[in-house]
C-alpha cells in the first residue's frame, strides 16, 4: 500500500501563522539599486563596462591597495593605470616596447613588466624585464636572452620568469636571477606580427600564481607547468591538444590544488577534470577566472560553430564539473586575462577594446528573466480531449520588471500574454487533436528574448502527443539531454545520465520515484555496475575521469584517473576487469583497464592478438554474469573480452557500419544495432532486424525489442531469439530517444528487478511500461474511496482521496508535475465525467483529488486500457474534516499529524501537549477557500488560502482558539490548522482532539500533561 505523506511538515514561514488570524504579506522596505546593462550595437542589453585604452591590451594586474588596474598596452608600448573607483583610465606609465604580461608582489610593492621582443632580422631583439617599485617609484629593466612567455610572483617574494629557453627566479630587491631550470624545444612567434593579429596570439603562453602564492601555473603551444614555491621545483609536463588550447589564459584556484588552462581544468598534477564542450581553440578569444570560494568559474570560451549572428557570452559555471548555471551576454570579446578582486564581486578582464569591468557580485541590479519551467507538457488522452493549458512563470531574480517576449517554433500554439514585463504568468495552450495525425510526441521550442535581459535563458521544450487506447506506457517528464539507461537489480533502483547537468539521476524502481541526483563531471556518456554489484562507474566525453559511487550509501568514492588525452566514453565490468573505450586525442582510440584500488587507468598493450585500436563511437557491455564484455564500433567491427582467459578471443568486422542499441546475454548471445551475434559474434541468418533499434533487452529466454521515431512513434515487441519472429508487437505512448551528436548508440531500455516494469528513455524523459505490455488488459475496479487524510468515507469539494481496486494501473507511478496531470499511468479518474488531477497510480491503488466544483451525488469512473470501471458513487458534503495519520517517529507509526510548534515535532506520548502551547495540525477536507485554489494546484502563502468555513477545535471539551484554518502555502489539497492550548486544558493520555466543520467531526487521540 501506498499512501499520502506530507511534503513538509512545516515551513519556517509558517511559524507567524500561529500569533494571527491571518499569514501576513511580509513587505521588504529598503532602496534596491535596479541597473540596466550597457546596450550592444544590436539595441539588447549587455553585462559588463568596457574601458577603451586607446591600444591592444595583453595583460592586467590587480593592486587594491592603491585602488588601481595595471593594463599592459602591447601596441601602445605602456602600462595604462585604471582607476578602480571610476573604472576610467587616470595615467599611463612609459615602458620598453611591447609590454606582454604583468605580475604584482604580494606585498603590492613590486610590478613586474615583461617585454616580447622576438624581432625579425634585421632588427634586433628586445627581450626584457622590467620591476617597478610602486613604493619608491624606482624602475629597472633587465635584458633576457630568450622571449619571455610570463611573469608570475610567488608567496616567497620572487618573480618567476618564463622564457622559451629558461626558467628564472628573480629577486626584485636586488636585481639577482637565478636559474630554475632549462626548457627545450619551444619556439616564439616573432615581431613584426602580420597586421590583426592580436597580442594573445603573438606571445601565445600565459601564466598565474594560486591565491596563496604558492604555486605558480604556465601554459604554452606545447607545454604546461607547474612551479612549487615552497620546493624551487618545476614540473613540466608536455601536451598536444585539438583544438588548440585557447584561450591562452590560466587561472588558479586559491589553494592551488586546480588550475583552468585554455579550455580545460586540470588538478595539481596535470589530470584533466573537466573540459569545456567544442571549444574553438582561438588563442585570443575568450578568458576565464576561477572563485575559490564560491565553486564556480567565470569563462567565455568560444564554440566551434557558433550560430550566426549570436553575441559573446560570459559562462557562469561550476568549476569542478564546469556545469553551465548562466549564460551572460557580453558587450565584446573578452581578449586575456581575467582577474576577480579580493571580494569576488567585480571581473576585470582583457578586451578587444582595452578592458571590460564585469559587477558579477551585483547580478541582481541587472535585468534577467528566470522561467520556472524547462519543459511543457501537453497531452491528450483517451478521456481527456480539447485544449491543454500549462503555466509558465516569467520572473526577474532581482524582482525588476524585465520586458520579455514569447515565440514558439510549433504551430498551433497559444500564448498569452506572448510580451509583457517580470514578474509574469504566462497561459501557453495546445489542442493536442491538432498533431493527431502524429504517432509519436511532438517537441518544439519556446524561446524568450529580451532587449532589457543580459543573460541568455535556455528555451523551454515543448511536448505535444496524443495517446490512444492501444499505445502502452506511461511517459514521465525528465528535462534536458539524457545520455544513458542502467538498471540496479541489487537495490530495484534505475539510474539516467542527464549529460546538460552533469548528473547521475536515481529513481526508486517500487514507484518510480526520484531518489537523489549525483554529480557527474562534464558530459557523461554511460555507466556501469562493478562485478560485485557495489560500485556504480561513470565515463565522460569531456573529462579524462570515470567516476565512481558507492551504490550502497550513494557517497562519491575518488574517480579513476586516465592516461593523458584518455575520454572515457563507454565503460563495462567484467568478474575479472573493467574496461573502457576511450577516445583518445590525437588517436588511436584504445581500450582501457581500469584499478579501483589504484584510481588509475592503464591502455592495454594489444587486445589478444589484435591491434588496441578502434573507432571513436565505440561502446561496451557486459554479460549479466561477468564472464565477458562484448566491444562494438560504429565502423562495423566488434570484439569479445572473456574474463575466464582475460583477454580478447574474437575481432571480426561485419559487413555493415552499426548503429542503435547492443545487449549482452548470459546464455552466449549479443546485439550490435540491429544483430543478433552469437559467442563468436557471428551474425544470426535467422535474425530479421529492424532499424532503428534503440533498445533491447535478454528476458525470460526471449528478446524485449524498442524501436521507432517521431514519425512512426514507439514499438515495442517480444523476439524469439531462435527465429527471430517478432511477438504481439504493441505500440508505445511515445517514440523511443533519438542518439545524440555524439554517438550512433543507444542504450534506452531496462527492465527492473521486481518484474513489475520495464524502463524506455523517450522523447519527453522516460516511459514506463507493465512487465507484461503485450497481454490483454482487464478492466479496472473500484472497490473502495477513503478520505487520504483518515480513509472514512466523508468527503469535500478538493479533498485529497485514495482509491482501492484492481487493475487501476499497469504500473507503479508517482508525479512531479505541477499543477497535477489528470491522467497517471495510462489511467485517469473522472468525477461526474469530469478528468481530476491524480497523484500516484498503481495496480490496487490511486491517490487523487476532486476537484471544487462537485457536491451532493458524485459519479467516479476509472478509464484504463483495459476498458472503463464500473460507477462508484460518493457522497460529497460542504466540509469533512480528517486529521492526517501519516505521521512517523522513532517505532511509531500512523500517528496523527499534529505538531508542537516550540520543537517542530509530532505530538507523541514522549512529545505531548502543554498548556500554552502553540500547534499546528495538518488536515483534509476542509473544503472551499477564499482565494479559491483550483483542483491540482498548490495553495500559495501570499494571499494565503483560507477555509470558507471555520472549523471548531477542541482539545476534550476545551475550545481552543484558532489562528489560522486554511491551505497549507505550496502544498496541494492540505490543509493547515493553527490553534492556541489555553491555560488550563484536560489532561490525560488519550485526551480527544477534534475538528468540527458544517457538522462532521473528526478526532483523534493526544496526551496532555499539565
Amino acid at each position: 500500500m501506498r499512501f499520502f505523506t506530507l511534503l513538509k511538515l512545516i515551513d519556517p514561514v509558517d511559524k507567524s501563522l500561529m500569533k494571527q488570524s491571518r499569514v501576513p504579506t511580509r513587505v521588504a522596505i529598503g532602496l534596491t539599486l535596479a541597473a540596466v546593462g550597457a546596450m550592444g550595437q544590436a539595441g539588447v542589453a549587455t553585462f559588463g563596462d568596457v574601458v577603451v585604452i586607446g591600444g591592444q591590451a595583453a595583460d592586467i594586474a590587480l593592486d587594491e591597495g592603491r585602488g588601481v588596474l595595471y593594463v599592459a598596452n602591447f601596441t601602445a608600448g605602456r602600462i595604462d593605470v585604471l582607476s578602480l573607483a571610476g573604472n576610467s583610465i587616470q595615467t599611463s606609465i612609459h615602458v620598453p616596447p611591447a609590454p606582454s604580461s604583468l605580475a604584482l608582489s604580494a606585498n603590492g610593492r613590486f610590478l613586474a613588466v615583461t617585454h616580447f621582443g622576438n624581432v625579425l632580422s634585421p632588427g634586433s631583439p628586445t627581450n626584457a624585464l622590467t620591476i617597478m617599485d610602486r613604493s619608491g617609484g624606482a624602475s629597472q629593466t633587465f635584458a633576457l636572452n630568450s622571449p619571455p612567455l610570463g611573469v608570475a610572483f610567488g608567496a616567497d617574494g620572487m618573480a618567476l620568469v618564463a622564457t622559451t629557453s629558461e626558467f628564472l627566479l628573480l629577486d626584485p630587491m636586488t636585481g639577482r636571477t637565478d636559474l630554475v631550470d632549462t626548457v627545450a624545444g619551444l619556439v616564439a612567434n616573432t615581431i613584426p606580427a602580420l597586421p590583426g593579429t592580436p597580442p594573445g596570439q603573438i606571445v601565445a603562453a600565459s601564466m598565474a600564481a594560486s591565491g596563496d602564492g604558492w604555486s605558480i601555473f604556465g601554459l604554452t603551444d606545447t607545454i604546461r607547468f607547474t612551479y612549487d614555491v615552497r620546493a624551487k621545483r618545476i614540473r613540466v609536463i608536455g601536451y598536444t591538444a585539438s583544438p588548440a588550447l585557447g584561450p591562452r589564459v590560466v587561472s588558479v584556484a586559491r589553494d592551488g590544488s586546480y588550475y583552468a588552462a585554455g579550455w580545460g581544468v586540470f588538478d595539481r598534477q596535470g589530470v584533466l577534470l573537466a573540459q569545456f564542450g567544442n571549444p574553438s581553440g582561438a588563442l585570443a578569444i575568450g578568458s576565464h577566472a576561477i572563485d575559490s570560494a564560491a565553486g564556480l568559474i567565470y569563462a567565455q570560451i568560444p564554440d566551434a560553430k557558433p550560430a550566426a549572428g549570436a553575441p559573446p557570452v560570459l559562462y557562469v559555471a561550476d568549476a569542478g564539473n564546469l556545469t553551465i548555471f548562466e549564460r551572460l551576454r557580453l558587450p565584446e570579446n573578452l581578449t586575456g586575462r581575467a582577474l576577480l578582486n579580493s571580494t569576488a564581486d567585480t571581473l576585470y578582464a582583457v578586451s578587444e577594446s582595452g578592458v571590460v569591468v564585469l559587477r558579477v557580485g551585483a547580478l541582481n541590479q541587472f535585468h534577467r528573466l528566470k522561467l520556472d519551467r524547462e519543459d511543457l507538457i501537453f497531452r491528450g488522452n483517451f478521456c481527456q480531449r480539447g485544449t491543454v493549458t500549462q503555466t509558465l512563470n516569467i520572473s526577474d531574480p532581482g524582482g525588476t520588471g524585465t520586458a520579455f517576449a514569447l515565440t514558439s517554433s510549433l504551430a498551433g500554439v497559444t500564448i498569452f500574454p506572448s510580451s509583457g514585463r517580470t514578474p509574469a504568468t504566462v497561459q501557453v495552450r495546445i489542442d493536442p487533436a491538432v498533431f493527431q495525425d502524429q504517432r509519436g510526441t511532438i517537441s518544439g521550442l519556446l524561446t524568450v528574448a529580451s532587449p532589457d535581459a543580459v543573460n541568455l535563458p535556455a528555451p523551454v521544450r515543448l511536448l505535444v502527443s496524443n495517446q490512444q487506447p492501444d499505445q502502452r506506457g506511461t511517459p514521465i517528464d525528465m528535462p534536458g539531454t539524457l545520455s544513458d539507461l542502467l538498471a540496479d537489480p541489487a537495490r530495484d533502483r534505475f539510474y539516467v545520465l542527464r549529460q546538460d547537468r552533469n548528473q547521475v539521476l536515481v529513481f526508486a524502481g517500487s514507484d518510480l520515484s526520484p531518489v537523489v541526483a549525483l554529480r557527474t563531471s562534464n558530459t557523461p556518456t554511460s555507466m556501469a555496475i562493478t562485478a560485485d554489484q557495489k560500485y556504480l562507474l561513470i565515463g565522460h566525453d569531456n573529462s579524462q575521469l570515470a567516476y565512481v559511487y558507492d551504490l550502497d550509501t550513494l557517497q562519491p568514492l575518488p574517480p579513476v584517473a586516465f592516461p593523458p588525452g584518455h575520454y572515457p566514453r563507454s565503460i563495462a565490468a567484467s568478474g575479472r576487469a573493467i574496461l573502457a573505450a576511450s577516445r583518445v586525442a590525437g588517436g588511436p582510440n584504445t581500450i582501457d583497464q581500469l584499478d579501483l584500488i589504484a584510481q588509475t587507468a592503464t591502455t592495454l598493450s594489444s587486445l589478444g592478438v589484435f591491434q588496441n585500436s578502434l573507432a571513436t563511437d565505440t561502446v561496451l557491455v557486459p554479460t549479466p554474469n561477468g564472464s565477458a564484455i562484448m566491444a562494438a564500433s560504429a565502423d562495423g567491427n566488434v570484439l569479445l573480452y572473456e574474463a575466464a582467459s582475460d583477454t580478447f578471443t574474437v575481432s571480426r568486422k561485419l559487413a555493415t557500419p552499426l548503429s542503435g542499441t547492443y545487449a549482452a546475454s548470459d546464455s552466449g548471445s549479443f546485439l550490435a544495432g540491429s544483430l543478433l551475434l552469437n559467442g563468436s559474434l557471428v551474425p544470426s541468418p535467422s535474425w530479421i532486424g529492424a532499424t532503428p533499434t534503440a533498445g533491447f533487452a535478454f528476458v525470460d529466454g526471449l528478446g524485449v525489442r524498442l524501436t521507432g521515431t517521431a514519425a512512426l512513434g514507439g514499438l515495442i515487441e517480444r523476439i524469439d531469439l531462435g527465429t527471430g519472429d517478432r511477438i504481439r508487437p504493441t505500440r508505445v505512448a511515445e517514440q523511443p530517444l533519438a542518439p545524440s551528436a555524439a554517438s550512433v548508440f543507444t542504450r534506452a531500455l531496462a527492465p527492473l528487478a521486481n518484474r513489475n516494469t520495464l524502463i524506455a528513455l523517450s522523447a519527453s524523459g522516460f516511459t514506463a511500461l507493465a512487465w507484461n505490455f503485450d497481454s490483454a488488459v482487464a478492466p479496472p475496479s473500484i472497490q473502495r474511496v477513503g478520505n487520504a487524510a483518515d480513509f472514512t468515507d466523508l468527503f469535500a469539494p478538493g479533498s485529497l482521496i485514495t482509491v482501492f481496486g484492481a487493475n487501476l494501473s499497469p504500473t507503479n507511478i508517482a508525479t512531479r508535475e505541477i499543477p497535477l496531470p489528470t491522467a497517471l499511468g495510462q489511467s485517469c479518474l473522472t468525477a461526474n465525467g469530469t478528468a481530476i488531477p491524480m497523484l500516484f497510480a498503481s495496480p490496487g491503488q490511486i491517490n487523487a483529488q476532486l476537484p471544487l466544483h462537485v457536491a451532493g451525488h458524485v459519479t467516479m469512473t476509472l478509464y484504463t486500457p483495459g476498458g472503463i470501471s464500473d460507477d462508484y458513487y460518493l457522497n460529497v458534503l460542504s466540509a469533512a474534516p480528517g486529521i492526517f495519520l501519516s505521521g512517523s517517529a522513532g517505532t511509531l507509526m500512523g500517528i496523527p499529524v499534529v505538531i508542537k510548534a516550540a520543537n517542530q515535532e509530532l505530538v507523541t506520548p514522549s512529545n505531548p501537549i502543554h498548556p500554552g502551547d502553540d500547534v499546528v495540525i495538518y488536515a483534509a477536507g476542509l473544503g472551499v477557500t477564499s482565494p479559491v485554489v483550483e483542483a491540482g494546484n498548490p495553495s500559495p502563502s501570499a494571499p494565503p488560502a483560507l477555509a470558507a468555513i471555520t472549523p471548531d477545535v477542541r482539545l476534550g471539551d476545551v475550545p481552543l482558539a484558532v489562528s489560522y484554518a486554511g491551505l497549507a502555502p505550496g502544498q496541494i489539497g492540505v490543509y493547515q490548522i493553527n490553534v492556541k492550548v489555553p491555560a488550563h486544558p484536560p489532561s490525560g493520555v488519550d485526551v480527544p482532539l477534534t475538528i468540527t466543520q458544517a457538522g462532521v467531526t473528526a478526532a483523534v487521540s493526544v496526551r496532555v500533561v499539565n
